[in-house]
């Protein structure tokens, strides 16, 4: 009975920790330049990561059980930041009500698994499919639906590729169109003009339809991306005479790059929500250092790499589009950025002892099943608060003699967080090899 209590007890240290944390990792879009300017002021390196259509299957459905993981790992990678780039929820013909719950079930995983991760949004097709449901959405995450801001030496810019058919034009749908907010002085076109025109060493913009279709490269009847090849021209024009980085998108639910002189376009839409077609690919998608992107231009009309039946459409697939759950992860480090894709079930962590905030130690094994070497800054444990502090360390187990040694990199202690009197989360660092595993071991002065 006594054991009953004390696990009760935790569970509930648990919670409330949980509970406090909740809302400190969503940055409205109103207040994320005064977030950047705190969080990015003088930083030449860093990372942050990329994921988005995280919707369920359809209406009144769970959300996916892929999103958990994803949050789960952005949580053990620790990036400075994340950006999602739209369609938390199905959100078509839906009620406000039904709209709010919807949102209520994504904000909520975003609490549990990644509440000490910064985390910024762009709007989805189905995250504002009327000016009602917008409404709500801009309640939760910002007034503004495009905006921009400056993180350490590189540049952000947010775009809305998906206004309410209400406030746009006959024959408008997915676009770049020069629509306003309500929240600026200028309207969209007008504004991500003015605002490209700022100086920096990184230039990197999203939205959520991609400015490259890997499912409907002709546009034609159905275009699945922007809805006249010419809106999409002006805005691919605009951003190569920028020279912007990258530019980052969803809405097609795979993997996709393409490279046009030095700039990059991503479609990551693999975040969760019904996948397109055939798992394809090849040309180097992932080699740990991140793809070389510049092989991927292969001609989507002639090179096909699979075909399948939708919904909506009959889509081929271009050699090197992948139809896999994935997200990206971002490293800027001065004038060099690396662009990695990730994909689900990459690590995974297993409390063997303690972690619940009663026991003086705890340890746990963190499996990296990824052929790379990596660095998690996000390992968390939850420790009996001691001013004297703690003590980390690992080891990892031999193939042949299957005797435990000393981790080849030391894990470190990164972080005490005192949640109360006698409650700390202790953040640890823990370099994994590729396609293995270590034990972290943590106790109390």
């Amino acid at each position: 009975m006594k054991r009953s209590f004390t696990w009760v007890f935790a569970g509930m240290l648990v919670a409330v920790f949980l509970v406090d944390s909740a809302f400190a990792g969503i940055i409205q879009t109103d207040e994320a330049k005064k977030w950047a300017s705190e969080n990015g002021k003088a930083r030449q390196s860093f990372s942050f990561i990329v994921f988005g259509d995280n919707r369920p299957t359809s209406p009144t459905r769970p959300l996916p059980e892929v999103l958990d993981i994803i949050l789960k790992e952005i949580s053990l990678i620790r990036p400075d930041f994340a950006v999602n780039i739209g369609d938390l929820i199905w959100g078509y013909f839906g009620t406000p009500k039904q709209a709010r719950d919807e949102f209520s079930a994504f904000t909520k995983r975003v609490y549990k698994y990644t509440p000490d991760v910064d985390m910024l949004f762009v709007a989805g097709n189905h995250d504002t499919p009327s000016e009602e449901i917008q409404r709500i959405y801009r309640e939760l995450f910002g007034q503004k639906l495009y905006y921009n801001f400056t993180f350490g030496n590189s540049h952000f810019v947010m775009i809305d590729t998906n206004f309410p058919r209400s406030l746009l034009e006959k024959g408008q749908k997915y676009g770049f169109y020069n629509v306003n907010d309500g929240e600026h002085e200028l309207a969209m076109v007008d504004w991500t003009k003015k605002v490209l025109g700022q100086n920096a060493e990184h230039t990197f913009v999203f939205g959520h339809v991609p400015v490259f279709s890997a499912l409907t490269p002709h546009f034609g009847e159905h275009p699945k991306s922007f809805t006249t090849r010419g809106n999409r021209d002006d805005l691919l024009k605009f951003l190569l005479e920028k020279k912007i980085s990258a530019y980052f998108a969803g809405h097609e639910h795979i993997f996709y790059a393409q490279s046009v002189g030095e700039t990059k376009f991503f479609t990551l839409g693999g975040g969760g929500a019904p996948l397109y077609g055939p798992t394809t690919g090849g040309y180097s998608i992932n080699t740990g250092e991140g793809p070389d992107y510049k092989t991927l231009k292969s001609d989507p009309e002639v090179e096909h790499g699979g075909h399948a039946k939708g919904h909506h459409y009959d889509l081929h697939f271009p050699a090197g589009a992948l139809s896999i759950f994935s997200y990206m992860l971002v490293t800027v480090d001065r004038d060099k950025v690396s662009y990695n894709l990730m994909v689900p079930h990459s690590f995974e962590v297993t409390y063997l002892k303690g972690n619940d905030g009663l026991s003086v130690e705890s340890s746990a094994v963190i499996a990296n099943t990824t052929p790379y070497e990596w660095t998690l800054r996000g390992v968390t444990f939850l420790m009996p608060y001691s001013e004297g502090g703690y003590e980390v360390s690992g080891s990892h187990v031999g193939f042949r003699d299957w005797k435990a040694k000393p981790a080849k990199v030391a894990p470190e202690i990164l972080e005490v967080e005192k949640v109360s009197d006698s409650l700390a989360k202790v953040r640890v660092m823990a370099t994994i090899p590729g396609s293995n595993s270590i034990d972290v071991f943590l106790k109390v002065k």
